[in-house]
């Protein structure tokens, strides 16, 4: 039990090192994109920047909201199958102790669910501040076409 415990361990940490790299990189490639719309010269090519980043994030995002549904049915499976037994395990046991022990044996699957939904979560923002990027690119463009 115990080193199922440790493998479970190092799965949720290689699963947090993996998703903080990719969190690291996309913030690397926005902040690259936002220090290309300062100036006008190459503002096409920044658009285009934009835009394709824009997509590569938005399939990031699908793929990892239907990890986060696939670890949710996991999760409700468990929780189904860990009830039951612990429902035919002792009678003396109430609700509450159940729901206790329930909770520490799906503790590190709702941990890697937590991850998910914090990766999701940064994806869409992601998405949302490379709108606004696209939005600024296009004033810019337009003020210079006024002057």
């Amino acid at each position: 039990m115990e080193a199922q415990k440790d493998t479970k361990a190092s799965k949720i940490l290689k699963l947090d090192e993996r998703l903080g790299q990719q969190r690291e990189k996309w913030t690397k490639k926005i902040t690259g994109l936002a220090h290309g719309i300062k100036t006008l010269s190459g503002m096409e090519i920044v658009i285009g920047d934009i835009l394709h980043t824009r997509q590569l994030m938005v399939e990031q995002l699908m793929y990892v909201q239907l990890k986060t549904k696939e670890q949710k049915k996991q999760v409700d499976v468990k929780w189904k199958e860990a009830w039951i037994r612990y429902y035919n395990y002792d009678y003396k046991l109430t609700d509450k102790i159940k729901s206790q022990f329930l909770e520490a044996e799906l503790a590190d699957d709702k941990m890697i669910l937590s991850h998910l939904e914090n990766q999701v979560e940064f994806y869409r923002e992601s998405i949302k501040t490379l709108d606004n990027m696209g939005f600024a690119v296009r004033n810019r463009l337009a003020i210079k076409d006024l002057v």
